[in-house]
């Protein structure tokens, strides 16, 4: 039933924000069959290309092969997507009937495909996801005495995603400890390390591109896949050499709490599965009455199916199918849309600076383009080029209508020419010439008229319990879309105001230029989470309420900074506002504030 409602939609498949840089990178493999430097991400010198090649290449040679157009790409993706979930429910399906039989194989694949936030990490399609499949095959075959295939597993795990380096070590290190296969150990050991050799030297070699940023997906959980997990974990680790396979693939994923929990806690449900299942196939057989046994035999997948005491499968399965298609991570649609504007324009040439950098590898899918930062925040340049180009030196997508007022007037000016619009997204290049004194005196009256704008009708791009109705139709989704475009224009107003007052000071004063530059790209990247579809839960309510209230202190005060001599308060004033949301106050890129994983913990309190 899952397996049909994801096929149905195969030609507008749902995906994550990390699809958009994972087909941007697939095209580079389609169309190079090599790709050891990352031309989209970063430029203009681009960075070293040291995630996972496999999961690209293989997008890649697919996408090659249907055509090698940017549409091709995107299908071959969601295929690949169809692929990952398959495989990660055939694996729950399989290692719970070896280890306990059918009634174990059928509440482990109910809990996981009936889960909405688990089923949904593997749909979508992402590098990690065939990680935690791979681990759990390699650490299956060291179990049962196949070091070849443990090594074959291990290294496809590691040439996934870079996180292999990391997980596979310590998956097979606790394997061997725990059937005290020592011989194997170092055979595994061995044959990874040969087999690996050539992605470990390129990713050593190019080390130092590791950064300290990092984006964080929010904290989602599938409260009776996640209690039953727990409740299976106990009873596994207090004797875990009984079952060597489920205590390590359990166990060896936890590298991740040093990186990334909320990926820990979607993807680690795999292995949750498979225990659950065995957990609660044996405690069915405790039941006497051979009616009673039955009958909660059908229970269980019943309630993981229609009510997992959370959001069931089904609900966005069958919604997307029906046509509410929100949250969307990409628009395909609307980033093609962007790229034809660009090469129609003769502008693929140039450096692409996004409202949101996350997004420009999109466009990347279906035009030879570079972008400004860009996707995968974890590796960048120590010093990235494109913060030394002046400002009309960049194309820019900014997240506005045509026909919005700002817009229709700087253009009448002079000051900007707009290249093409397409939905609330325009695409403009910025004059070499405009008036220090004229902008002086206008950016902090455009910006305080936006800040008092956006602080009165700001609500938080968020799906809850509080707010359900507004996501429960196509008409409440428009609707709502609606209300977030509104905030999403304000802040794009106060983008452009920045960046032409970069402009007008890239002569006098390259410094304030370059703050200014930062600054605009700080309220895109706010634009996009007040707005975006994969950018739901970006902004906790806290930081929300934080920012609004910057937004009308500046509002109140904006008089004093309406004079050139008072650049660098009006600056530093506007990267306070920014600093309420974001992460973005230095030259190191990162996509969201790390936030506190459990708020309601400390009432809400903003991170330090």
């Amino acid at each position: 039933m899952h397996l049909c409602l994801l096929a149905l939609s195969i030609f507008d498949y749902r995906v994550t924000i990390d699809s958009a840089y994972d087909v941007a990178m697939a095209r580079q493999w389609g169309e190079h069959w090599l790709v050891p430097w990352d031309h989209v991400n970063f430029g203009p010198q681009g960075r070293p290309n040291l995630q996972g090649p496999l999961f690209q290449a293989a997008i890649g040679w697919l996408g090659w092969l249907f055509g090698g157009n940017g549409d091709d790409y995107v299908l071959a993706n969601a295929i690949a997507a169809l692929v990952q979930w398959s495989a990660a429910v055939g694996s729950a399906a399989f290692f719970a009937f070896q280890l306990d039989g059918a009634w174990a194989l059928l509440f482990a694949v109910s809990l996981l495909t009936g889960a909405a936030c688990a089923s949904s990490s593997f749909a979508v399609g992402i590098p990690s996801g065939w990680l935690f499949i791979l681990v759990g095959w390699s650490i299956w075959f060291f179990v049962r005495g196949r070091p070849i295939f443990a090594s074959i597993a291990g290294s496809l795990a590691i040439y996934v995603h870079v996180a292999g380096f990391a997980v596979v070590p310590v998956a097979i290190l606790i394997t061997a400890v725990l059937t005290k296969r020592w011989r194997d150990l170092w055979v595994v050991g061995v044959l990874i390390g040969i087999l690996t050799f050539p992605y470990a030297f390129h990713v050593i070699r190019y080390l130092n591109y590791f950064s300290s940023a990092q984006s964080y997906p929010a904290l989602l959980f599938d409260p009776l896949l996640d209690l039953l997990t727990i409740a299976g974990m106990v009873t596994i680790l207090m004797q875990p050499r009984r079952n060597p396979f489920l205590a390590a693939w359990l166990v060896a994923p936890m590298v991740w709490l040093l990186h990334d929990p909320a990926r820990l806690i979607l993807q680690s449900a795999l292995a949750g599965s498979v225990i659950a299942g065995v957990m609660l196939a044996q405690a069915t057989r405790r039941i006497v009455s051979a009616g009673a046994s039955a009958f909660v035999a059908c229970v269980i997948p019943a309630v993981a199916t229609i009510f997992p005491f959370g959001v069931p499968a089904l609900a966005p399965e069958l919604s997307w199918d029906m046509g509410l298609r929100y949250p969307r991570g990409v628009d395909w649609q609307t980033a093609a849309e962007l790229a034809n504007k660009i090469n129609q324009a003769r502008l693929t040439k140039q450096l692409i600076a996004d409202y949101q950098p996350a997004l420009c590898p999109a466009l990347a899918v279906f035009a030879p383009i570079t972008c400004e930062k860009g996707h995968w925040v974890e590796v960048q340049p120590r010093h990235d080029a494109a913060d030394n180009l002046p400002a009309f030196d960049k194309i820019y997508i900014l997240p506005l209508p045509a026909d919005d007022p700002l817009l229709t007037s700087v253009e009448a000016r002079g000051w900007i020419t707009p290249h093409g619009s397409v939905s609330a997204n325009t695409i403009v290049t910025l004059s070499r010439y405009i008036p220090l004194k004229s902008i002086a005196v206008l950016v902090p009256a455009l910006v305080r008229d936006s800040s008092a704008g956006l602080s009165a009708i700001a609500i938080n791009n968020t799906i809850s319990l509080g707010n359900w109705r507004s996501v429960a139709s196509v008409g409440a989704a428009r609707r709502r879309q609606t209300e977030l475009e509104a905030q999403r224009v304000l802040a794009g107003r106060i983008e452009l105001a920045c960046l032409l007052y970069a402009d007008a000071l890239e002569t006098l004063n390259p410094e304030e230029a370059r703050s200014l530059r930062r600054c605009a790209r700080g309220f895109g990247v706010l634009a996009s989470f007040l707005s975006d579809g994969f950018t739901v839960d970006y902004i906790s309510d806290a930081r929300l309420s934080a920012l609004k209230q910057e937004l009308r202190d500046f509002a109140i005060e904006s008089a004093q900074y309406s004079s050139t001599a008072r650049d660098q308060g009006l600056i530093s004033r506007l990267n306070e506002i920014i600093a309420t949301a974001l992460n973005i106050h230095d030259d190191t890129l990162a996509e969201r504030p790390k936030g506190n994983l459990f708020p309601w913990i400390d009432g809400y309190s903003l991170p330090k």
